[in-house]
């Protein structure tokens, strides 16, 4: 739980002066910060991603996507995530964010995709489908439909986890992809896209949903990668007020409501 500055005490207060003193920092920086909005509010956005620089590239890509990515400024803010000083690139360049989405005429990559960077691991701690339900449990949203799911001891959910990079994936199901089989929903693939895996997909959705406040797939669920132990297709959506779902379904079967996970490949 974060501790008020105000109740931090003066002997705390006096610790931290020293602190920054020892760094060369004096009187004359501490008036700035009481005077100058803008480079106070600089200096917290600093602190608060964790002392992590932006790259000017970045900084471009938060101009095109707006709200649609989540990056290491937010993990350390809502997650306090302590990251490597070296952040992956982001692989996509300018020109193919600004290009037509494969899925909606009419609109952008950017427009129609959530980035966001993977993490492998929260603080020394595997994020996994089952790390996520420990940070968000059914209490409040973002949450997971149940509190004791059947896949709580399904590989996917125990193990797996997004790679240490930049993710890039529609922010809603693929088009068109209900009512069709496995094999059916793969051929509206366009070739510089992939099946996103299980955790990718549920990361996605509780990252979005933590950016924008807007759930994504309210009514629709998209078929990833992962196989359950039972060789079902694991389904990863439905996610409105009574929460997220994760669920399972055969390759061949069709549903009205069942689609096609996609993300682009990097």
């Amino acid at each position: 739980m974060s501790t008020s500055l105000t109740a931090e005490g003066l002997g705390k207060v006096f610790e931290t002066l020293r602190v920054l003193e020892r760094e060369g920092i004096n009187a004359e920086h501490l008036a700035r910060l009481r005077s100058d909005k803008d480079y106070a509010k600089r200096v917290a956005e600093f602190m608060l991603r964790g002392g992590i620089e932006s790259s000017a590239d970045l900084r471009i890509v938060r101009a095109i996507m707006g709200d649609r990515i989540f990056g290491p400024e937010e993990w350390s803010a809502l997650y306090g995530a302590r990251l490597p000083k070296r952040i992956p690139a982001f692989p996509w360049s300018e020109d193919a964010l600004k290009a037509p989405s494969p899925f909606h005429k009419g609109k952008t990559v950017a427009e129609t995709h959530f980035a966001f960077l993977g993490l492998a691991k929260l603080n020394g701690k595997p994020l996994t489908i089952n790390k996520w339900r420990e940070l968000h449990p059914t209490t409040a949203q973002p949450r997971f439909y149940s509190d004791n799911p059947w896949y709580r001891n399904e590989q996917f959910a125990t193990d797996a986890t997004c790679e240490f990079k930049w993710y890039l994936m529609p922010l809603e199901i693929v088009p068109n992809s209900e009512r069709k089989t496995y094999r059916e929903q793969l051929a509206l693939l366009p070739e510089d896209y992939e099946v996103p895996t299980a955790i990718a997909e549920v990361t996605k959705d509780i990252l979005a949903f933590r950016k924008t406040g807007t759930y994504v797939n309210p009514n629709r669920y998209g078929r990833v990668i992962d196989v359950s132990s039972l060789g079902v297709r694991v389904y990863v959506g439905g996610f409105g007020r009574v929460g997220l779902d994760v669920g399972g379904y055969g390759d061949g079967d069709r549903d009205g409501s069942v689609g096609l996970a996609a993300a682009r490949k990097s």
